[in-house]
């Protein structure tokens, strides 16, 4: 007998006495190659043989033993209920190290927050707790004009709910130790949903959900390149049955047409009785084909295997102007860092996530349009709290909606009272534009900021002063008539966005404290300028103002800054521009107006529309 053909019967008696020992049979010790297996009378009846028999692996050994082959169909009774039988497993990981000291220094440096700040919470300390991850395998069955079968593998991340991407996490998951050295540590409960229990049925049907959506996501590529071969097969089918077919129909026809009108009918009829047959064969055969070719995804479930591994927690906060939100940082000792925070939007991880006014972390693409008086930010979740304007239908967060008190719409800061001034209805910006553009191209002349009026006793003093020295004077400083004189400035800061038709100037009281900001934004309606600053209220804040042609635009906003400037007797070497596009910002003491104010088309229609609003 050949060495192969001994490991075989080995491979077979082992697999054999093996489902019957773990069944709590009782298998002694072969005698002249026979084995003797007392069964359980359960399992005895449920195989349909006597509780005690004598088992032999090898031909001719005791004739009046049962004698077991690969084909025996008790061998393959045992087969088929161990394949019933998913074999799942729990293994643990136990070699890492949990003493890891200054997390939320690391935290800040590993996240990035586009509209928050990661602090420390107080009284939060760190703590070491269990978590999972699932590792789901899959047998997947492409079905069309044929059928593909592969094992498809994702790995869930039990307390995060996602399904792990990370190659070096993967690779580091393989494990055979069946026995945990931190089995005193609590079990971290599922970060993304509070109702369910780590390890409850609960909680992986909703994880085995969400690892059959990652497989189908996962398999993206492949089911659209596969559907390309198909709807290029089901074209060549359908033309050849269209060429069969035809060839047929024109050869029917020709008959018909044949036929001498003598002939009798019914040759005729049943001519026509068999294109109408052709034609209803035609098309089920079209849709036979079309069924055939139609592309399936089958999942279905083989086995589980569940990894549990110890990981390190500590609580931080996460907050902006407008919303505080606590969330639990982790590191993961397997790979020595930082798990990423999870999106409450579309539950994937992501470092680069804003926290919206609802108290949600979200990615970029998950936000919903930001508003455009505050520019709050909300996430898809909090879609609620955004409405739009009637009148410009842009998006307006509830906290900036203004409702008009006579018809009860909501309209954006911009377009306050404009909700009922087309006949009790909204204006209608798109007419209101088609109607300026028919006419005339007014004069391109800037008009003067409205000033207040002077006060009686000013203005008699002004006439009586002698060479009027009074009015070079009150030129001089540049302030409005009426008004205290001005604390003087030491500084002022001029940030220009150069992706949106925004400045806002800032003039400094000290090195870090403002007395007044200035905004100059082009609108729909012209320039509109905003003011917060000790007078209260400004006179220049409210006011739209005609913008000009492309050719002085930069000197009709250098002007308004430079009587900002002078307002607050700041000299012009104490002016520093800052240019900002995105995250990124540069310093200089030049005025450079950007390309987003140099749009001629926007500027004529900015000056159309203002020359038709109400003075």
């Amino acid at each position: 007998m050949s060495r192969k053909e001994t490991h075989q019967r080995f491979d077979l008696s082992r697999f054999v006495l093996g489902f019957f020992e773990q069944k709590g049979s009782i298998v002694t010790p072969p005698t002249f190659g026979v084995h003797e297996v007392l069964m359980p009378d359960a399992l005895a009846a449920d195989l349909h043989l006597d509780p005690y028999q004598h088992l032999s692996f090898t031909a001719g050994e005791d004739p009046e033993s049962v004698q077991l082959g690969y084909n025996h169909p008790l061998v393959e009774d045992i087969a088929e209920r161990l394949i019933e039988r998913p074999a799942n497993a729990h293994v643990y990981i136990n070699h890492v190290r949990l003493d890891k000291t200054g997390l939320i220094d690391l935290a800040r440096k590993t996240y990035n927050f586009p509209n928050a700040r990661l602090s420390a919470r107080s009284g939060a300390t760190q703590r070491r707790s269990l978590h999972h991850y699932l590792r789901f395998n899959f047998k997947v069955a492409l079905i069309s004009d044929e059928k593909q079968e592969l094992i498809v593998s994702p790995v869930m991340h039990v307390q995060g709910g996602y399904a792990v991407g990370d190659n070096e996490v993967l690779e580091r998951l393989d494990s055979f130790e069946t026995t945990s050295a931190f089995a005193g540590l609590t079990i971290a409960t599922p970060r993304w949903q509070e109702t369910e229990t780590t390890l409850s049925p609960g909680t992986f049907t909703a994880i085995l959900s969400r690892a059959e959506h990652a497989v189908r996501e996962g398999m993206a590529d492949t089911l659209h390149n596969l559907q390309t071969r198909i709807e290029r097969y089901l074209a060549l089918d359908r033309a050849r049955i269209a060429d069969y077919y035809d060839d047929l129909e024109r050869d029917m026809r020709r008959r018909l047409d044949n036929l001498e009108a003598g002939e009798a009918e019914q040759r005729r009829s049943s001519a026509e009785d068999k294109l109408t047959a052709l034609q209803a064969e035609r098309q089920a055969k079209l849709e036979d084909v079309a069924g055939r070719y139609q592309l399936r995804l089958e999942l279905e479930l083989v086995n589980i295997l569940l990894i549990e591994q110890p990981k390190i927690l500590l609580p931080v906060s996460i907050s902006n102007r407008t919303a505080d939100i606590t969330r639990v940082v982790v590191w993961d000792p397997l790979v020595h860092r930082m798990e990423p925070l999870v999106c409450d939007v579309c539950g994937q991880p992501g470092r680069g996530l804003h926290l919206c006014t609802g108290g949600h972390l979200a990615h970029e693409h998950c936000l919903a349009p930001a508003c455009i008086d505050c520019k709050r930010a909300y996430c898809q979740l909090c879609i609620a709290h955004i409405s739009e304007c009637v009148v410009c239908h842009q998006p307006v967060c509830q906290k900036s909606l203004i409702h008009c008190q006579s018809c009860k719409r909501g309209t954006c800061r911009a377009h306050q009272n404009l909700c009922h001034a087309a006949d009790g209805k909204p204006v209608d910006l798109a007419t209101l534009t088609h109607e300026a553009e028919q006419e005339p191209e007014p004069e391109l002349v800037s008009p003067p900021a409205p000033e207040p009026s002077p006060s009686p006793s000013r203005t008699a003093k002004s006439r009586s002063s002698p060479h009027g020295k009074s009015r070079a004077r009150q030129l001089k400083g540049s302030r409005p008539a009426g008004q205290k004189p001005l604390t003087k400035g030491v500084r002022m800061h001029v940030e220009i966005a150069e992706d949106e038709p925004l400045i806002t100037a800032y003039a400094m009281r000290s090195t870090k404290r403002v007395w007044a900001t200035r905004s100059f934004r082009l609108t729909s309606e012209g320039i509109s300028i905003r003011c917060g600053c000790e007078k209260s209220p400004c006179p220049a804040s409210g006011y739209v103002f005609r913008p000009v042609g492309v050719a002085a635009i930069a000197t009709q906003l250098e002007g308004m800054l430079k009587k900002l400037r002078q307002e607050y007797r700041i000299p012009l070497k104490k002016v520093t521009y800052y240019y900002i596009h995105g995250p990124r910002m540069r310093e200089s003491n030049v005025f450079i107006l950007p390309e987003v104010w140099k749009n001629e088309s926007r500027l004529a229609e900015a000056r159309k529309v203002f020359d038709r609003l109400p003075r």
